[in-house]
């Protein structure tokens, strides 16, 4: 461009006003003062000054009332206009507008609302690299909300302050505990006074009221501590306290001690108290408290207060439904408590009832579990105390301990114990008592667990190898008093001869018996058959069963011995006995005889019985035929056969 020179880095200050009025932009200047023409650039911020006539302070929350300016320099300080300056606001507060451009003379504006907490708060003003801080004081705002923080619900005597001076804190919208604002504490009810009742919280917001003296009489106090200022939350706040019987007060019973009325019923005088000072004058005012301490009575009127004279009576005392003692407290704060009591009592007795049971059982000869007791009522259904009561045996040879019995409070009566008879089966007691009708009692005694077992049948027997003994094995069960024992388990077992058995597993009966179903013998000699008695101690546990199985037949002579002519008569002896070739004393069995060798007929009874001793006899037999040299042959079913030795016939 004709005419314009180059920018320089130095611009002379006498050119600097005219110059700088086009703004950051590079600008075509002519300056008749320097003679010359000119091309300038806009110089960098060098420092941000705050203007402030005063320190900054505002309450929270709220705009401070005048916008903050800031003062802009260039490089070669001096007022800088047109350069951009952003605004943040710390603590939570904020700025409007949050950046602008300076003026001709190099100052900037902005408004700043203060942040919610109290105390210091900074604004900045940023251009690039360079910055400047502004801080403000945020002061608390009014006061909304009060709270109470020390002294209430205490107690102390009449007419004395309390321990600890009822405190308040006053605080604005946002929290900030407030100073300096004034708190009036006035008594509202009680009849107290208080000192220095016009206090200004403390830095901390608080504000305690100098002391709070409580009324002249017992009861409930009140105070008001209000903030004076309008729209603040809770205000007023009330402080309570409870004023108790100035010290050296007692509380003495007066009236109603140590009475007796029918139960259910109200004492015929009502229990009162005197509350005194130490001077023995009445303490009127005191809240006085009557419960029921024992008994299951109820009281008329619980809660009363002391009367001119220091005196509270109750409304009403109504004893419990039982018959005995009955006790009433009268309880006030501070003071010791006075105890009443009373004697519940019962009409005449008209009834008595079973409280056990009736029916029962026990083992023989032990204690019933349940001893037998009575309740005596009177007409009313009210239990009688002190009623006499006999327990007798009247079945069943049994014993009892701790009769008679006197009933108690309740009106019962129970027995220390009864022991059933030895012998199983039923047991009664009864329950008498003069003018009342009787109760009874039954038990039935069952046998205790086995203590003895022995064999009662099927011991001894005899019968041929393969077949079962005529009488089942059987024991009896019993317990130490010999009473049979139902549902023993019994196990019956072969232990030898090689038999076999049925029904091995079996519970004794009503008469404690208890029978294997069936026992064949074997072919050993002997045979053993064992039944042993669940449980220990048991005497006579196992009980073995012997018995003896025929197996052979044996000759034992032939009568007459030698020759014998033909058709004359002669006789075979035969024995059946066991393996062991013992004879077996096994009678009715039936064997035949019949001739083996050397042909012929033979003649007479040829099929003959055992006697009681397993012996047979062949008697008025004969042979017919040629003559020459015989054998015979006796046989017997299930057993072993004999042959005769060679006989002659002639």
């Amino acid at each position: 461009m004709a005419g314009v020179a180059l920018a320089i880095p130095f611009i002379h200050r006498s050119c600097r006003g005219r110059s700088t009025l086009l703004g950051p932009a590079i600008a075509l200047a002519i300056s008749s003062g320097c003679g010359k023409t000119t091309v300038n650039t806009p110089l960098p911020v060098d420092h941000i000054t705050p203007v402030a006539a005063a320190p900054l302070q505002g309450p929270v929350g709220q705009a401070l009332p005048d916008p903050v300016q800031f003062s802009v320099f260039g490089s070669d300080n001096q007022p800088l206009p047109g350069a951009t300056l952003t605004f943040s606001a710390a603590n939570g507060g904020s700025v409007n507008p949050t950046s602008a451009t300076t003026d001709n003379d190099g100052n900037v504006r902005t408004r700043w609302t203060l942040g919610h907490t109290a105390g210091a708060n900074q604004l900045t003003a940023t251009a690039g690299s360079v910055s400047a801080i502004v801080t403000a004081t945020a002061t608390a705002g009014p006061p909304a909300t009060v709270t109470r923080t020390a002294g209430d619900n205490q107690t102390a005597p009449a007419g004395t302050a309390v321990a600890t001076a009822p405190t308040v804190r006053v605080a604005d919208g946002f929290g900030n505990l407030i100073s300096g604002a004034p708190v009036t504490f006035s008594v509202l009810s009680g009849g107290g006074r208080v000192t220095d009742g016009l206090r200004l919280t403390n830095a901390q917001g608080l504000a305690a009221v100098g002391s709070w003296i409580l009324g002249s009489v017992s009861g409930a106090n009140t105070l008001a501590a209000r903030v004076e200022a309008n729209g603040v939350t809770n205000n007023p706040i009330v402080f309570t306290a409870t004023a108790t019987a100035p010290t050296g007060t007692q509380m003495v019973a007066t009236a109603g001690n140590n009475q007796h009325a029918p139960v259910g019923r109200l004492v015929p005088i009502a229990p009162t108290v005197a509350v005194r000072d130490a001077s023995g004058n009445g303490v009127q005012g005191v809240a006085v408290t009557f419960a029921v301490a024992s008994g299951g009575g109820s009281v008329i009127g619980a809660n009363q207060v002391t009367d001119a004279t220091g005196a509270a009576a109750v409304g009403g005392w109504i004893l419990g439904s039982l018959p005995g003692a009955n006790t009433l407290t009268a309880s006030a704060s501070g003071l010791t408590t006075v105890t009443f009591t009373a004697t519940g009592d019962a009409g005449v007795p008209t009834a008595m009832v079973a409280v056990s049971a009736t029916a029962q059982t026990g083992v023989a000869g032990g204690n019933v579990a349940d001893p037998p007791s009575v309740i005596v009522r009177d007409v009313s259904g009210i239990p009688v105390t002190g009623v006499v009561v006999t327990f007798a045996v009247t079945a069943g040879g049994g014993s009892v301990v701790g009769s008679p019995a006197t009933t108690n409070v309740n009106g019962v009566a129970t027995l220390t114990s009864w022991r059933l008879g030895l012998t199983a089966g039923a047991n009664t007691v009864v329950a008498t008592s003069p003018g009342l009708p009787s109760v009874t009692f039954n038990a039935t005694g069952n046998a205790a667990a086995p203590a003895n077992v022995v064999a009662s049948a099927g011991d001894n027997q005899t019968a041929i190898q393969g077949t079962a003994v005529a009488t089942q094995p059987t024991v009896t069960v019993t317990d130490a008093n010999g009473n049979p024992v139902v549902g023993a388990t019994v196990t019956f077992a072969v232990v030898l001869g090689g038999g076999s058995a049925t029904g091995l597993n079996q519970l004794t009966d009503a008469l404690g018996l208890a029978s294997v179903a069936s026992w064949t013998l074997g072919g050993g000699a002997p045979n053993t058959l064992r039944a042993t008695v669940a449980g220990a101690g048991i005497t006579g546990n196992p009980v073995t069963f012997t018995a003896q199985s025929a197996t052979q037949i044996a000759v034992v002579s032939v009568v007459p011995s030698g020759s014998i002519t033909l058709g004359s008569n002669f006789t075979v002896n035969v024995q059946i006995r066991n393996s062991a070739g013992a004879s077996v004393a096994l009678s009715g069995v039936s064997l035949t005889i019949a001739i083996a060798s050397g042909g012929g007929t033979l003649n007479g009874t040829l099929t003959r019985s055992t006697d009681g001793t397993g012996a047979a006899s062949f008697t008025s037999i004969n042979v017919t035929g040629s003559a020459g040299a015989r054998t015979f042959t006796i046989t017997g079913t299930g057993l072993t056969s004999a042959t005769t030795a060679s006989i002659t016939f002639n």
